[in-house]
């Protein structure tokens, strides 16, 4: 639950956990982190990444860096 982090921080946060390409942006706008990390939310199954949705992740993630 993204809304019980602190909107003011002494320092830099780095979301990880859970994101992938559908949630990263709803992430971005509501905890305006440092970065965000993201692993499993870009497999194609486990272990294995797929350049498709790094590529789709990247894409949502500067869209959402372009509206904060």
């Amino acid at each position: 639950n993204w809304s019980r982090l602190p909107k003011q921080r002494t320092k830099p946060l780095v979301l990880a956990g859970g994101l992938n390409a559908d949630n990263v942006g709803a992430a971005i706008a509501e905890v305006r982190p440092y970065a965000v990390d993201v692993s499993s939310g870009v497999e194609q199954e486990p272990g294995v990444k797929s350049a498709a949705k790094i590529e789709s992740f990247i894409a949502a993630v500067r869209r959402a860096d372009q509206r904060v």
